[in-house]
């Protein structure tokens, strides 16, 4: 009984990080507004999508606009 805690501890925590998680990633350039949304997005897909936006952000600087992560 002493470990229970610990257990359900270990549990919530496995759950939480399995999670899939909607991230979307929104530009603005010359007052226009577009967002992306990579839905259901775990480890790598995530990795890529935030790395494309990231990408994306460093362009749209060049014409005066940016590109955020929401």
């Amino acid at each position: 009984m002493k470990y229970l805690p610990t257990i359900a501890l270990f549990a919530l925590f496995a759950g939480l990080t399995s999670c899939n998680q909607d991230t979307s990633c929104t530009c603005e350039i010359a007052g226009e507004t577009t967002t992306s949304t990579c839905e259901g997005c775990t480890g790598d897909e995530l990795a890529d999508f935030e790395a494309a936006c990231t990408a994306s952000d460093a362009v749209a600087q060049l014409v005066g606009g940016s590109c955020a992560i929401d």
